[in-house]
């Protein structure tokens, strides 16, 4: 089966998502930047209180200190921007309404990029699978996948693949 189509910013976050909730969400950065605005924001708020219950609370307490829950509350942005920043790192030029194609088959997988890119990879290659209803995710090495939104395949698509998957990757890693 071969497939033609345009990765977006949406794409990108929902594979990341689902490479996290593979690796457990403990270990997930999305985590970290949902507690640390709830942080920043508790200490904002004490900051606040100090403030007006004592008189002389900056003379103890340089305004200084509030760098540190501004940051914290402005982590998410910084993250946003780092990963609208990746995404465009992964094509060339930073061009990302670029066209790919992926052509999947008993022997092999070949993802490209014309132009620019074409890799082959053997089903050996393939250590894990992973999909939901948004992405599907090929991984070559623990935390190095390649990407497809999974709306592209059709019904009899997502059954040859599944086939393919279950037929070549061990038993557990799907």
């Amino acid at each position: 089966m071969q497939i033609s189509y345009k990765l977006s910013l949406a794409d990108y976050k929902a594979a990341l998502k689902l490479h996290y909730r593979q690796r457990g969400n403990w270990r997930s950065p999305l985590g970290l930047f949902t507690v640390m605005p709830i942080i920043g924001a508790l200490l904002i708020c004490c900051t606040v209180i100090g403030y007006f219950a004592q008189d002389d609370y900056f003379a103890h307490n340089p305004p200084g200190l509030l760098a540190v829950p501004i940051f914290f509350l402005l982590l998410p942005v910084f993250y946003s921007y780092a990963m609208k920043k990746q995404f465009g790192n992964m094509f060339p030029h930073g061009q990302t309404d670029q066209l790919l194609s992926i052509d999947i088959d008993d022997g092999r997988i070949i993802s490209e990029m014309p132009g620019f890119s074409e890799s082959k990879l053997l089903w050996t290659a393939i250590v894990r699978f992973a999909q939901n209803e948004k992405v599907t995710l090929f991984y070559v090495a623990k935390a190095r996948f390649l990407f497809v939104p999974t709306q592209l395949f059709s019904e009899e698509q997502r059954a040859e693949l599944n086939d393919l998957v279950a037929r070549h990757l061990p038993k557990g890693k799907k």
